[in-house]
């Protein structure tokens, strides 16, 4: 099975033609065989605003339909996409991932993890929903969204879901390059999980991104690394390989099991329950 992930410029200031733009893409993608394919972080409105006024102006209105080119090609196509965007829902402004198949939108995972830097400045912790875990034609896929990278609770707690892939949007910049050179990797081993991440490569009200947009096997080596270039980019796995979650290397004198051992009830910290 493929999958693909995307590593170009939106188009800045623009969120419809860009929405046009992914929509256009993903039919590609699905023309070259790919089953799904991932989009960076804010992708569809850019990451960069002065205000909240400002970003909740270019934001992404789901209920309002705004989403529908890219259902389209979805629906015609077969191909799964997942999408960064800031979304306005009511009062709220949200740093959210989408995941669309061909009946609509699977799921929305708004980021929990705020740093305080560019939009994320100026958007809403949102209530707690629970994993962000879906069931999908082709396994069941995690979402995350970049800075959450860092807390290993967060794609542990997909792992402990179901989740075989993960997929993390992201807008990295030069300084997060511990981010795709260490973390990603780690994640990926530490769950027995695929995970891949799509990263911006262009430059955006001065913040140069550093692209690296990857996917990571369930033992943590890298199967694709799109370095700095512009396409898409795609590579065969087989998601069961992801529902293995031990290693034997002799049955019965060396074997491994990271999650079955795990002991829970010895996590509190300070004293209180995990």
């Amino acid at each position: 099975m493929k999958l693909a992930f995307a590593q170009f410029a939106p188009i800045h200031g623009d969120t419809a033609a860009t929405i046009d733009l992914v929509a256009a893409k993903a039919r590609e993608a699905s023309a070259e065989g790919a089953r799904f394919i991932a989009f960076p972080e804010c992708f569809l409105t850019g990451g960069s605003f002065e205000n909240r006024e400002a970003l909740l102006a270019a934001s992404v209105d789901v209920e309002r339909g705004d989403l529908a080119p890219i259902i389209d090609v979805s629906r015609q196509t077969g191909i799964l996409v997942v999408v960064g965007f800031y979304q306005t829902r009511g009062p709220q402004a949200l740093n959210t991932a989408a995941l669309i198949g061909p009946d609509g939108i699977i799921g929305l995972h708004h980021k929990m993890h705020l740093p305080f830097m560019i939009g994320d400045r100026f958007v809403d912790i949102p209530e707690s929903s629970g994993p962000s875990v879906f069931e999908t034609p082709i396994g069941k896929v995690g979402l995350a969204i970049c800075y959450e990278i860092r807390f290993p609770e967060v794609a542990r707690t997909l792992a402990l879901h179901g989740a075989e892939l993960v997929v993390l949007p992201a807008a990295w910049p030069e300084a997060a390059r511990i981010l795709p050179d260490i973390f990603s990797r780690v994640r990926a081993s530490e769950n027995f999980v695929y995970f891949l991440s799509s990263n911006r490569n262009d430059l955006d009200d001065g913040m140069q991104f550093m692209g690296s947009s990857h996917l990571i096997g369930p033992d943590g080596v890298e199967l694709v690394n799109a370095g700095m270039a512009d396409g898409i980019f795609t590579v065969d796995v087989d998601l069961a390989k992801a529902r293995v979650k031990s290693i034997i290397r002799d049955p019965g004198v060396y074997e491994v099991h990271p999650f079955r051992d795990r002991r829970p009830q010895d996590y509190g910290i300070c004293g209180t329950t995990p």
